[in-house]
């Protein structure tokens, strides 16, 4: 977990803090929790990565949620994807990534608890 920060340092952010590093390879059709938040807590998403494996016979589009699977919760739609970008989500809710078919993805999400 993240030390206690000002916000400039938290925009400012170069990696010289220690996040949680949540790495899964997701292969089903559907939803897939990869990190649940302890009770109470919120993540803060800082970086995703999510990739199909480009010798898989299929690529599935890959939709990324924080907090459910409501739409309101979708916080991006891609067939790749890299992205630093802090996102907060919800207290109590999950970071799941949701694949259109079976398929191979590489998913590497760099977060906080907070």
């Amino acid at each position: 977990m993240a030390t206690n920060r000002s916000s400039l340092q938290e925009g400012l952010d170069s990696g010289e803090y220690e996040y949680t590093h949540k790495v899964a390879t997701v292969t089903a059709s559907g939803p897939t929790t990869i990190y649940t938040p302890s009770a109470g807590k919120l993540i803060k998403l800082r970086w995703i990565y999510a990739v199909n494996d480009p010798s898989a016979a299929t690529t599935p589009l890959i939709r990324i949620f924080l907090g459910g699977t409501a739409s309101q919760y979708e916080i991006f739609r891609a067939y790749a994807l890299s992205k630093r970008q802090t996102i907060s989500g919800p207290i109590d809710g999950p970071l799941i990534i949701d694949l259109s078919a079976a398929g191979s993805v590489a998913v590497t999400a760099i977060l906080e608890e907070v």
